[in-house]
């Protein structure tokens, strides 16, 4: 099974630069989609996630299933608690 991270960033969000370099650290797959010029659809996938600050991490795999992890404190603690679990 393919897993990746789906992270929601702005670009001069110090904690979106954080999860990323963070995903590249740990050998993670990850994609971005950054919303800067796009406030509507920042506000639309915050409330759709009911997530209201960046970064906005989500788990996927390629079969279609998708976990909401949070932002970056919260991806932290979710890679040490799957690191834990080996």
């Amino acid at each position: 099974m393919v897993e990746y991270f789906h992270l929601y960033i702005c670009t001069t969000c110090s904690y979106c630069e954080d999860a990323i370099s963070l995903l590249e650290k740990e050998g993670h797959q990850f994609i971005v989609t950054v919303m800067d010029k796009s406030p509507a659809f920042k506000d639309a996938v915050a409330k759709h996630l009911n997530f209201p600050t960046v970064p906005i991490v989500v788990k996927g795999t390629l079969e279609g299933s998708l976990e909401m992890v949070g932002g970056y404190t919260q991806l932290k603690e979710y890679l040490t608690k799957e690191k834990e679990e080996g």
